[in-house]
């Protein structure tokens, strides 16, 4: 039987299969400390953004292919072995169904996970890490989940989810895509990275500009440099609630 305790830690993805698909190259993050999570999946195959500067540098075609990345973060239930995970944020919107996976391992110690709504199987690996932490932040109307360590972190953070992504990638693809909505759209975070001396670097994020760049700073409290789409850098206070540890 699979508990929240068995889930806790940094899982990386392997392979995801259903019918007809299967996909080895997405790199895939999940970070569990207690109910809460963050996940991060960013194809291995985007746009080269050498030269650029912001998001607004790029065209059409290069943003609909960063729209294939998905970012989420909430809490999980787990019951019989079946982990749902409850988006409090999501990046593509509201959710078309629930998200249910029915847990179990492998002989080799990989966390298989079935789909109990959809058709699919997700082999996942444990990262070895020090034991994480997760905290739920806010800045202005903006939530999400902190995922950390003192060396790595998962951060997700947007506005409640709203609709769905299908309008604006079908805008993109179309080229009459508004710079209102993708500005609204890319000013979520979603970052994976590590720490050092205070400061959290970017190392993967559904916006490439995050990559390389302190996204989050312990000053007197913690702060999140954002990234707006036109490449505006803004330093936000972040609101910190109950900290959560397993």
């Amino acid at each position: 039987m699979i508990t929240l305790e068995n889930l806790q830690g940094h899982w990386r993805r392997d392979w995801i299969r259903a019918p007809e698909f299967e996909d080895t190259k997405t790199r895939v993050h999940w970070m569990q400390a207690g109910a809460l999570f963050a996940d991060l999946r960013v194809p291995l195959d985007r746009p080269d953004v050498t030269g650029m500067t912001c998001l607004a540098d790029m065209g059409p075609s290069s943003l609909g292919v960063l729209m294939q990345a998905e970012g989420f973060a909430g809490h999980i239930t787990v019951q019989d072995s079946k982990c749902t995970w409850h988006r409090q944020i999501n990046w593509h919107g509201v959710p078309e169904q629930s998200d249910i996976g029915l847990m179990s391992f492998d002989v080799a110690g990989g966390l298989i996970e079935d789909g109990v709504l959809a058709e699919y199987r997700e082999l996942w690996q444990a990262v070895p890490h020090q034991k994480l932490r997760g905290t739920r932040v806010s800045c202005g109307e903006m939530s999400g989940v902190l995922i950390e360590n003192d060396d790595v972190f998962l951060f997700g953070i947007g506005a409640e989810p709203r609709g769905t992504s299908t309008d604006l990638i079908a805008e993109l693809a179309s080229g009459t895509v508004e710079i209102a909505a993708l500005q609204y759209h890319f000013a979520s975070a979603y970052v994976l990275g590590s720490w050092e001396n205070g400061l959290g670097t970017g190392a993967l994020s559904t916006n490439p500009f995050y990559e390389g760049q302190v996204v989050l700073e312990r000053r007197k409290g913690l702060v999140w440099q954002s990234v707006a789409f036109d490449g505006h850098c803004r330093t936000q206070p972040l609101l910190l609630g109950q900290c959560h540890q397993r």
